[in-house]
């Protein structure tokens, strides 16, 4: 009998074991907890809530003017060495001149390099034109290109700029429209107003011809060959040798009626 009381008390020594494993996991937390409340004035300065965030959480954009001085002092820059580049350079051409002169491409600016190499090397084929002239042609060319990348490179900033203004307003009138068309639905009428003061906007327009679209063309074909409207399409096409082809196309489909797809050998039975 003592035996047996012997081996109660140990097992009962061994749930107190447990019990103290259990109460050490317990004190782990409070290590984290003690840890986070350390980090916290770390996050407050490195995420601190900026200004424009108002305290419902929504941010509140802050779009600044662009510097009107720096503004004003590109387009005057612009515009005086615009002029002065006129009226020193023959460059008043029309789009009929401009299409008939030959441009520095990459092979025909090839071509005039090589034949200034071999000109000036071998001057006494030169009998019509001064090879000073040519070099000098060369030069302009080069220092055109130069400014026309740097005019190229200025205009891409100013193009960036541009569209992210334009996105940034294009977005906030878009959550103005939103808001309006959510309170015209619940029968606000001066919300209903200004729904219908915006929505001509996003209303395409009608093509005037009466010949469809590839697109319409396609979306009729597809729903004729799946019996989704009933109707016709008739395409008529005139080839001539010298010129292109007659092409009229003729779109007969009405809705909501059965179609049947005839293949070739229905149509020769007939």
């Amino acid at each position: 009998m003592a035996n047996k009381k012997k081996t109660v008390t140990k097992k009962k020594a061994a749930t107190t074991r447990k019990k103290s494993t259990v109460s050490k996991r317990k004190t782990t937390p409070a290590k984290k907890k003690t840890s986070s409340v350390k980090k916290t004035p770390m996050s407050n300065q490195r995420f601190a809530v900026p200004a424009n965030v108002a305290n419902n959480g929504i941010h509140q954009q802050n779009i600044a003017l662009l510097p009107s001085g720096l503004m004003e002092d590109a387009m005057t820059a612009v515009e005086s060495n615009m002029n002065d580049f006129v009226d020193i350079a023959d460059n008043n051409l029309t789009s009929l001149q401009r299409k008939r002169k030959i441009g520095p491409g990459v092979r025909n600016y090839g071509f005039i390099d090589k034949v200034s190499d071999l000109a000036e090397a071998n001057p006494q084929f030169a009998q019509f034109f001064k090879i000073t002239d040519l070099k000098n042609c060369i030069r302009n060319i080069e220092m055109c290109r130069d400014l026309i990348v740097l005019l190229q490179a200025f205009a891409r900033a100013v193009t960036n700029t541009m569209m992210v203004y334009s996105d940034d307003a294009y977005t906030m009138a878009l959550i103005y429209y939103k808001m309006v068309s959510e309170m015209s639905r619940r029968g606000d009428p001066i919300a209903m107003e200004l729904a219908r003061e915006l929505q001509p906007f996003f209303k395409r327009k009608k093509h005037s011809s009466g010949e469809p679209t590839d697109k319409e063309l396609e979306r009729d074909v597809h729903a004729l060959l799946h019996g989704k409207k009933d109707g016709k399409i008739v395409v008529e096409n005139i080839s001539p040798k010298t010129t292109a082809g007659i092409r009229k196309v003729v779109d007969d489909t009405r809705k909501s009626k059965a179609a049947i797809k005839e293949t070739e050998s229905m149509s020769s039975e007939e």
